[in-house]
């Protein structure tokens, strides 16, 4: 099962829900990418049932996916050429030069 948390950013506060990185659940693996077409924070499909493919065998195995997933790819604009992994340790906004910090539950 996956797992969620919520981040929002300290200047313009853009506030997302996401995994926050790498994540595995039932079905697919996602990570986290921002894509510079919609300027947003996305989870991403990198593999399913617990394997994560590279760009150049995700072409390969979306033909043989049981769920018909498609990876590397926005979830929100479609696009597959401006996604940038999301630096998990910088947690930069795509919005703005801002930094999206992890909200505690009581605050969501």
């Amino acid at each position: 099962m996956g797992t969620w948390h919520v981040y929002r950013c300290n200047k313009c506060n853009y506030e997302i829900q996401t995994s926050g990185g790498h994540d595995c659940g039932f079905f697919a693996v996602t990570d986290t990418y921002i894509c510079n077409s919609c300027k947003a924070v996305v989870d991403v499909a990198v593999g399913e049932y617990g394997i994560t493919y590279s760009k150049e065998e995700a072409l390969m195995q979306k033909e043989r996916s049981l769920i018909e997933m498609d990876f590397y790819i926005c979830p929100d604009c479609g696009s597959d050429k401006y996604l940038i992994e999301w630096d998990q340790k910088i947690k930069p906004c795509p919005k703005c030069d801002g930094t999206m910090n992890m909200m505690q539950m009581e605050e969501w």
